[in-house]
């Protein structure tokens, strides 16, 4: 095989490997501009409910069925910042390690197969998501 026909081949691949990976964006709706903002990691029995909470709705909804309604996905463009975990040894929210995250608000009705979980986009579609959103659209806090 010669290089001629590689280099082609090759240049392909890049291109659908990168408009695969931006392909899971283009549903996301942005919602003001760049900022820093304080959160605490909530964990649920329910795995697919989102587990960030900007710390200011926190302290106001900690005891109201609306707390859900204000918690958020965190979601990163760079694969690396993707995997990132939050070291989690209970299931109570840890209350005494806020953090804090720079990026942007985005809005987004639907994910990929891979995120949030590998189920999530399955259960979604078949409507047997845990909880409901405001016209199905789920809110993500995309790291710079």
């Amino acid at each position: 095989m010669n290089l001629r026909s590689i280099v082609p081949f090759l240049i392909l691949m890049f291109l659908s490997f990168s408009r695969s990976e931006n392909e899971r964006f283009k549903h996301y709706k942005p919602l003001g501009m760049t900022q820093e903002i304080e959160v605490f990691y909530l964990t649920w029995s329910d795995t697919n409910l989102p587990n960030f909470i900007k710390t200011s709705d926190y302290r106001t909804y900690v005891n109201k069925t609306e707390l859900i309604d204000h918690c958020f996905y965190v979601d990163s463009k760079n694969p690396e910042k993707r995997k990132f975990k939050i070291p989690v040894t209970t299931d109570k929210l840890i209350k005494k390690i806020p953090l804090k995250l720079k990026g942007k608000f985005y809005k987004t009705k639907q994910f990929d197969d891979t995120f949030p979980t590998p189920l999530f986009e399955d259960l979604r579609k078949t409507g047997d998501l845990k909880f409901k959103t405001e016209n199905d659209e789920f809110l993500v806090f995309v790291l710079d």
